[in-house]
């Protein structure tokens, strides 16, 4: 069943980028950005087993973040960073308050199942925070090394695959490092964060056909 979920998630994460951006061309890359920033910090608390490997799941709205700056900064050019790293910084700050304030929710007194936000915060609260200044230092590394690899190839879907390959393993070890540190042991968060960054490059390779879908509708229209 897991597997089943993977796939969809990614299936669905693809085409909310694509169909905002056929829709709203810039602002819609924009709106997935914030949309998939949201949904990235929400299951960045959630483990998933797909063919016996465990992985974050995160990583699957995480890949679609990092496509989309890519696509971005290659059909807007480079000035669009600035903008990029507010609109990602800010939608973090905001998710992150909103997911501390749910841990003072109250359920109602009638309500017989309820689910308990308190248990994110009290057992996953290094997560909650490590997880903004992260996600920001990666989108601020893509950015710079993005522009220094387009130098060499203009190639942008063999630049999409070198750029998560040379800084998707450190920052994907930090955060789990950090964020699961006292609540599993070291050697099981570094075979998370290795699992999660091959399975990371798998879901690259299948967002760039995303990103070709946009830019051959760009020289369709062209």
């Amino acid at each position: 069943m897991d597997i089943v979920v993977f796939l969809i998630l990614i299936l669905i994460s693809i085409l909310t980028v694509y169909c905002l951006y056929k829709i709203f061309e810039k602002r819609g890359l924009y709106f997935s950005l914030v949309i998939m920033s949201l949904i990235t910090y929400i299951f960045s608390f959630k483990i998933l087993t797909v063919l016996t490997i465990s992985i974050n799941l995160g990583i699957i709205t995480m890949i679609a973040c990092f496509t989309t700056i890519y696509t971005l900064i290659n059909k807007y050019g480079k000035e669009e960073k600035k903008t990029i790293i507010k609109l990602c910084l800010y939608t973090n700050i905001i998710s992150g308050m909103l997911l501390l304030l749910t841990n003072y929710y109250i359920p109602a007194v009638t309500e017989v199942i309820t689910i308990s936000i308190e248990g994110v915060f009290l057992y996953n609260y290094k997560l909650l925070i490590a997880y903004p200044f992260i996600m920001l230092l990666t989108e601020w590394l893509i950015i710079k090394l993005f522009n220094f690899i387009k130098v060499i190839s203009n190639d942008l879907y063999i630049n999409t695959i070198l750029i998560y390959i040379i800084i998707g393993l450190l920052p994907t070890l930090i955060f789990y490092l950090v964020g699961y540190i006292e609540i599993i042991s070291i050697k099981s968060t570094i075979f998370l964060g290795v699992t999660t960054f091959l399975i990371g490059l798998l879901i690259t390779g299948i967002n760039c056909l995303g990103i070709k879908l946009i830019n051959t509708r760009k020289e369709v229209d062209e």
